[in-house]
């Protein structure tokens, strides 16, 4: 797989296909020889930029697919030299930024086909499952979604990738403003949604989620080699529908495996509505109740509260009558704000509590446990663009 730098370790936002996702596909003439050879394939962080400024500019992924014999063609032939790049066309999609000085990041299928350029860094891998290449415009293209994702895993780590689907299977998009990405600056107006503790220049757009859980998971069983088998273990526990960097951690904190730092409390269903009875209405006010994250074993619905909507009187008070609504139902509800996800004590008495309502016994053996809760946390952090606690 491709090789991608440490400066991916703030994974941003990509897309993907399959399920509900607004993808436009389109298809046209084959081009020749000679112009698959001045092609470029963009992976890493050139990818991964391109992929973000496409979603904030259009809403959906208007890049066309390709039948796995086109996809073979092109990565084998595809051999640009200096003059096949123009800069201006890549910083106008989004692949590099018109601001910083960064090396682009291009995928060919053998050695053979790199060629000695300044400022590019060169990926080589021979083979890709279908469904791995697609074309941004004539002479263009990148790695698809789920082929990122396992490079991510194999080149930066399994939790960095987790975070990356977590992100595309959510409602948000983060913008390129960050620790590990330089900034970018788009006409687009930026519906910027901010958590107390976000910094003043780390948002996020509010989106349609662009990754199925489903599609991933089809895409690992045909993916040969160890890193694809370490994604299979951890995608299960992929949440959908998420509306905040913070409820991303949140719920990968409490649904990842105990090995990896999480409380292995999952599954959640996620933005997930449950109709009050007539006494729970008379209580409440409302027909419904919709819960950030449910846990049907345990009848427990948790709740991230950030700044946004829930610190003014009106919230206040609509969440207080929700609340008992599910309490009437015999849902117990937490509410977990950004200072208490800073504190593993607390987050584990809390799944200690859901274990409890689940009838099972909460048993954390693993060796320095805190430690590894802790690590996880700041990784997870740093993929949303949020400074280490």
């Amino acid at each position: 797989m491709p090789a991608l730098r440490q400066s991916m370790a703030l994974l941003s936002h990509v897309f993907g296909r399959g399920g509900f996702v607004a993808v436009k596909i389109e298809r046209r003439n084959e081009p020749t020889g000679e112009q698959l050879a001045a092609s470029v394939i963009l992976t890493g962080a050139s990818a991964l930029r391109m992929m973000r400024a496409e979603r904030r500019q259009m809403g959906y992924i208007s890049w066309k697919d390709l039948n796995p014999d086109e996809e073979r063609r092109v990565l084998r032939t595809s051999s640009p030299s200096t003059e096949d790049i123009y800069l201006p066309d890549l910083v106008r999609i989004g692949a590099k930024s018109g601001e910083v000085q960064e090396d682009l990041c291009l995928l060919v299928g053998s050695a053979t086909q790199r060629r000695r350029m300044p400022g590019v860094g060169w990926s080589v891998c021979s083979r890709l499952p279908a469904d791995s290449i697609l074309e941004v415009e004539p002479g263009v293209y990148s790695l698809s979604p789920e082929a990122l994702c396992v490079a991510v895993a194999r080149e930066v780590g399994c939790i960095q990738a987790f975070a990356l689907a977590q992100e595309l299977c959510s409602k948000i998009s983060l913008s390129d403003r960050g620790k590990y990405l330089p900034p970018y600056t788009s006409p687009v107006t930026n519906k910027l949604a901010k958590d107390k503790d976000q910094p003043a220049d780390v948002g996020y757009f509010e989106v349609e989620p662009v990754l199925m859980p489903d599609r991933l998971a089809d895409y690992l069983a045909v993916y040969r080699g160890n890193t694809a088998k370490q994604l299979q273990r951890l995608f299960p526990y992929l949440s959908e529908n998420l509306r905040s960097p913070m409820e991303c951690i949140m719920l990968a904190l409490f649904s990842l495996p105990f090995s990896y730092g999480g409380f292995a409390c999952g599954p959640f269903k996620t933005d997930y509505k449950i109709e009050f009875d007539d006494r729970a209405q008379a209580i409440s006010g409302m027909p419904h109740a919709v819960c950030d994250a449910y846990q049907e074993a345990a009848r427990f619905d948790l709740e991230y509260n950030g700044e946004l909507g829930h610190s003014s009187r009106r919230g206040r008070i609509h969440d207080e009558k929700r609340n008992m609504g599910l309490i009437t139902m015999g849902i117990e509800v937490a509410t977990v704000n950004n200072e208490m996800l800073c504190d593993m004590e607390a987050m584990e008495a809390l799944a200690w509590r859901m274990h409890q309502r689940m009838r099972k016994r909460y048993r954390n053996r693993v060796d320095a446990r805190r430690k590894k809760q802790e690590a996880l946390l700041n990784t997870l952090r740093a993929c949303f663009g949020l400074k280490p606690v």
